[in-house]
């Protein structure tokens, strides 16, 4: 550690703590310092209802106290994605968190205008949704740009991947959704299963599962809202393994600690493994934009070259967005989406949807039948490679941590 630094961010933040904040006009402190960036308690307090609201879990005094914890994890993390992004000129406009928060806005029923009203109504500043998104964009367009082009998926790895699918579909198999809380010390152990405890009487109460699982989880999955999808019992981590046997459809978890943290899970469907003639399944991606790019969408899905590079796919193309739906029976798709990839072939797109002033496609990265379940070489390389990424991903804001200055005043 830089000692002369350390001593000047004490400094800084003894200057600081008790600092008055005249927009709330009540006094505000410091709740840390990374590399001297200070993050106020304000700033954690937005940030915390923010995770509540998101996760539509009512605001307690004791949620409240574990979402400030786990609000302040993100704020640390966000605070040392944005000084590393900013050395290497990575700028996010405005007109992306627009965009985003306009898409935020539309999968809750409502538009700009009555979002930041909700958010109001809790206490919570839009600018605090966009300070999050920001983060979020800036962080993936760096790692993309850093390691996109550097990641190699080898023919070996895909070989026994598929291998490896395709032996454990005569295993047992589950419909999994996670959350997953990191824990690397006893201390930490005991505040997760803690406030795994509380996060899972709150769904008790009718917490949505995904929402709670988008805010609070630190696995990959948070962003699918903790779906894992099918899963055989073999890949599971060994602590989970029999407690998904003993889970019956619809249930969730107690949580259970594994050698890297705390998790708990809920079984959406079970089967005892693929059977000749079961549906087709399949991996969907879905690409948004103004209505005025609809051409580029056109030639998008005439040129696809799979849903693990998307976002490069995209980047030309102003306003434009990607989520991956991930893999789905084709029966259970929402009849007009069903309607709309009907006869859509492995690795195209279906026709540009119109709906105001935007417009989307859907890519179907991937199809297989029940019966075969393997998914093939393109996608199996793109899960890889995603894998990969955010694997690189957690390991560089380690990296960071174990590097900066972080000064918590808890």
């Amino acid at each position: 550690m830089n000692v002369k630094k350390f001593f000047a961010a004490v400094a800084v933040s003894a200057a600081l703590a008790g600092a008055a904040s005249p927009a709330m006009g009540q006094a505000e402190g410091v709740a840390a310092l990374v590399n001297d960036q200070v993050i106020s308690t304000f700033d954690v307090r937005q940030r915390a209802g923010l995770l509540l609201l998101s996760a539509g879990i009512d605001s307690t005094p004791e949620m409240m106290e574990r979402a400030r914890t786990q609000a302040l994890r993100d704020l640390v993390n966000e605070a040392l994605q944005m000084q590393e992004v900013a050395r290497y000129d990575v700028t996010i406009s405005a007109e992306d968190i627009d965009r985003r928060i306009a898409d935020i806005a539309r999968g809750n029923e409502t538009d700009v205008a009555g979002l930041t009203a909700s958010l109001a109504e809790r206490g919570v500043s839009i600018t605090t949704l966009r300070a999050q998104i920001e983060a979020d964009i800036a962080w993936s367009r760096f790692m993309g740009g850093r390691y996109g082009a550097r990641v190699r998926i080898s023919e070996a790895q895909i070989t026994e991947t598929q291998e490896r699918i395709a032996a454990n579909l005569t295993r047992p198999q589950y419909q999994i959704s996670e959350i997953f809380l990191p824990a690397q010390n006893e201390r930490e152990f005991v505040e997760m299963e803690q406030g795994a405890m509380r996060l899972l009487q709150e769904m008790q109460r009718g917490a949505p599962f995904p929402l709670v699982a988008r805010q609070f989880s630190a696995a990959p999955s948070a962003v699918a809202g903790g779906d894992i999808g099918w899963i055989a019992s073999t890949e599971l981590v060994p602590e989970l393994q029999p407690i998904a046997e003993r889970l019956q459809e619809g249930q969730v978890s107690l949580p259970v600690r594994t050698s890297s943290g705390v998790y708990i899970i809920a079984i959406r469907d079970r089967r005892d493994g693929s059977l000749p003639g079961a549906s087709s399944i399949v991996n969907l991606a879905q690409i948004t934009a103004p209505a005025s790019r609809s051409n580029d969408l056109q030639r998008v899905g005439r040129r696809q070259e799979g849903c693990a590079t998307l976002e490069r796919q995209i980047s030309n193309i102003q306003g434009a967005s990607s989520v991956l739906l991930g893999q789905t029976p084709e029966s259970e798709l929402a009849p007009e989406v069903r309607e709309r990839v009907t006869g859509v072939t492995e690795l195209q797109a279906s026709e540009v949807r119109v709906v105001g002033d935007q417009a989307d496609i859907l890519i179907v990265c991937a199809r297989s039948t029940g019966g075969e379940g393997v998914p093939d070489r393109r996608e199996i390389e793109g899960r890889l490679r995603e894998q990969e990424i955010n694997m690189l991903s957690e390991r560089y804001i380690r990296d960071l941590r174990r590097e900066a200055t972080i000064i918590t005043r808890q």
